[in-house]
């Protein structure tokens, strides 16, 4: 039996869903050691996440687009193995004849797909605290004890929920972050927004520590690079406050009680904000889309709440207890659970 991880990493595409499959492939490890697992990508950037766990047991299979990664995925499966398929926002599912051919070859566990159809895989995972009531009650329908939804199954890093920090370690001032290769030039436009803070904020240069999710990849001006480091867990761990793009991040940040600020890209993405928002007791907290953000608004928000510790403060205790760090653990069983392995 092999385990397939069909995920991209770089490019339009952030760390989340590639962390997640990596997070999830240790912990299917750890129960099923002798079970190979195999990373299928149109993304060389992929290499960057998964290095440290490349071996005898985790292969890595880089291919031209999506078709030829479904198809060397189909080519190569047998009927006890697994293909899990870890959404990006903007990517459809294949189409009809697609399906069908990957669920005769295959078992299919889709994650993060809120408008996955009865038929289409055998296990959905949809991590997190932000789904519409209706969606909840649509896929309960559809898919009965094949979903797993809620903060139980949001899969964080191994240890994640451990490092978890006392309020007053918290001294790394603002971190802004974008996902993937920041292919929007998002980091540059946050740049240019906050500039008028530096007359604003006399800490300004301590409290902005800009980051972006690899240093390999690089940013285009006006960004100076001095305000600009490869991005890391610490900066998340230690941060005051982070503002970033929607995305998994925001739940790590509440694994480890850091007050976040988080920018839609889309409507649907502003909604899940939104109900993460009002789940969370605001301990995330929504600045709405990019498109409709306004360098006014961005500046006085991060003003007003810079200024408010005792706020800061309470969004850091509002996250306690929300998450326990045991989710892709609980996935893996449920994956595993698909091939009789457990």
């Amino acid at each position: 039996m092999t385990i397939f991880f069909r995920v991209d990493c770089g490019g339009q595409y952030g760390l989340g869903h590639a962390v997640r499959c990596r997070t999830l492939a240790q912990a299917i490890h750890a129960q099923a050691p002798d079970v190979p697992l195999v990373f299928v990508t149109t993304t060389h950037t992929l290499r960057l996440i998964v290095k440290e766990i490349d071996g005898k047991q985790w292969r890595l299979v880089v291919c031209r687009d999506e078709w030829q990664a479904l198809e060397a995925v189909r080519e190569e499966a047998q009927r006890d193995d697994v293909l899990i398929f870890d959404e990006p926002f903007d990517v459809q599912w294949v189409n009809s004849t697609w399906r069908a051919k990957l669920r005769r070859a295959l078992h299919v566990v889709r994650i993060d797909a809120p408008h996955a159809e009865q038929n289409t895989c055998d296990l959905l995972i949809l991590p997190g605290m932000h789904h519409s009531a209706e969606t909840i009650e649509r896929l309960d329908a559809a898919f009965g004890e094949r979903l797993l939804i809620g903060a139980e199954y949001v899969m964080l890093r191994d240890g994640v929920a451990d490092e978890r920090p006392w309020w007053p370690e918290h001294c790394g001032g603002i971190v802004f972050a974008t996902g993937g290769s920041d292919p929007g030039q998002v980091m540059p436009r946050l740049y240019v927004m906050v500039q008028e803070l530096r007359h604003r904020l006399p800490l300004v240069q301590r409290i902005f520590a800009l980051g972006q999710t690899a240093e390999a990849w690089s940013l285009s001006p006006p960004v100076r690079a001095e305000w600009i480091t490869g991005f890391h867990p610490s900066y998340v761990l230690r941060a005051e406050l982070f503002v970033t793009l929607w995305g998994a991040t925001v739940y790590e940040s509440l694994a480890l009680g850091t007050p976040v600020l988080t920018i839609a890209r889309t409507e649907a993405e502003a909604e899940d904000a939104a109900r993460l928002d009002a789940a969370t007791d605001g301990a995330v907290q929504s600045l709405g889309t990019l498109t409709g953000l306004m360098r006014e608004t961005l500046c006085d928000r991060l003003v007003a709440l810079w200024q408010d510790a005792k706020e800061r403060k309470r969004m850091h205790y509002a996250s306690a207890g929300l998450l326990d760090g045991k989710g892709a653990a609980r996935v893996a069983r449920a994956v595993l659970a698909l091939t009789g392995t457990i």
